[in-house]
């Protein structure tokens, strides 16, 4: 729940951080909030994950031991990716390959079309005649807004999706939800600051980054494939970044972080491999 917490807290905050929508510590309060809120609506997750983990023990170790990795490099990558990958690498000869396959075109896709929205999004709004303080009053706003919701989401469906692999106990997840906000106070800056370092981000653009990765993570939903928020949001705030031209993205930042996305699941799936044949 600590590296939970310290790697994810950028997807709820990050872009409101990079923005300077509010100061830090008011948003870990937000986040931490918003995080134990949804812990206490994790039971339902956490049932399902319960009667369906199979290796999810092994996998949530080596899910912990590669993301420990990542966030000491300050990098956000995906949990779902990582616990995925390495249940593959656990069960490999009688892993759905296609299925997989399915996913991983997902986990493609999701971002580059989290970077169309926001490109459109951002031009749209350009375009929409508002008094600029009434918009930028309005947007600061909703921003809060979406990185309550995300970190609600966070404490009801992330938690439970590692928790709820040994234990359906609600206290169990309000204690872990209080070590996801201790991960995300303690180390989480560090994840927080990587978003911000993508491209320069006002309230607007901020705001616009994290819809776009929302809203492309629900396009999956809906199709059922499991997908990155994380992903998506990055792929949200490129896409803002791109309104403003090329020139304005630290690719060297970029290109770390699409290598700890390529790395990091490939790395999960070796170690699972090599236990399984281990324990064979």
């Amino acid at each position: 729940m600590f590296i939970l917490g310290a790697n994810n807290v950028g997807n709820a905050i990050g872009t409101a951080y990079a923005s300077k929508a509010a100061s830090y510590k008011g948003l870990l309060i937000l986040f931490s909030v918003s995080v134990i809120i949804g812990s206490i609506f994790a039971k339902n997750v956490g049932n399902t994950v319960n009667s369906i983990s199979s290796n999810a023990l092994i996998s949530l170790l080596i899910s912990s031991l590669v993301m420990t990795i990542s966030t000491y490099k300050k990098v956000p990558i995906s949990l779902h990716t990582i616990i995925v990958c390495s249940l593959i690498g656990l069960n490999f000869s009688s892993s759905n390959l296609k299925v997989f396959f399915k996913i991983l075109l997902s986990w493609i896709f999701s971002p580059i079309i989290a970077i169309i929205i926001a490109y459109v999004f951002y031009l749209t709004y350009e375009r929409i005649k508002i008094p600029i303080f009434k918009k930028l009053s309005i947007i600061r706003t909703l921003l809060l807004l979406s990185a309550g919701i995300v970190a609600f989401n966070l404490g009801s469906n992330d938690l439970p999706t590692i928790l709820g692999t040994f234990t359906t106990s609600q206290t169990i997840y309000l204690i872990g939800a209080v070590f996801l906000c201790l991960g995300a106070y303690l180390y989480g800056n560090k994840i927080s600051e990587t978003f911000a370092m993508i491209t320069n981000l006002s309230v607007t653009s901020a705001f616009i980054a994290q819809l776009s990765g929302g809203l492309a993570v629900t396009i999956f939903t809906a199709l059922g494939m499991p997908v990155s928020t994380t992903q998506a949001i990055v792929g949200g705030i490129l896409g803002v970044g791109l309104t403003k031209g090329i020139k304005t993205i630290k690719w060297s930042v970029f290109k770390k972080i699409i290598f700890w996305w390529v790395v990091a699941p490939i790395i999960a799936l070796i170690i699972g491999f090599i236990i399984k044949k281990k324990l064979m």
